[in-house]
């Protein structure tokens, strides 16, 4: 099941925009680890799986190109979190709800990630 989300820092990042912001993984599993790695990267390079989505004129997506390495400096892993949206398959792309996310991933007190259902 592919997952489509924006992620969002801490207190050092902006909330993004949702349309030039949302990047997908394969799994939840995939997700979730890709927030893990974040939180941990420490400003250091990391490649955690994640593709760019791109949206065309009428609001279809496509999973694009995998981003690679990517810097995420100063992140506040205690304020960060994944919005998730709900999705589903269109021909050869997909249809986003993107008004409101359907579940928040956020990091627990021990280390573990929380899926919250918004």
């Amino acid at each position: 099941m592919r997952v489509f989300g924006t992620w969002h820092g801490g207190s050092n990042y902006g909330l993004g925009d949702v349309f030039l912001n949302m990047e997908s993984w394969p799994t939840l599993e995939a997700a979730k680890a890709a927030l893990q790695i974040r939180a941990k990267s420490g400003g250091l390079p990391v490649d955690d799986g994640a593709h760019v989505v791109d949206f065309d004129e009428d609001g279809r997506a496509t999973v694009g190109h995998a981003q690679g390495n990517v810097i995420y400096p100063c992140v506040d892993a205690e304020a960060s979190y994944l919005d998730l949206f709900p999705a589903r398959r269109d021909g050869d792309g997909w249809t986003i709800d993107v008004d409101y996310p359907m579940a928040r991933m956020k990091l627990g007190p021990r280390g573990g990630v929380q899926v919250e259902n918004v």
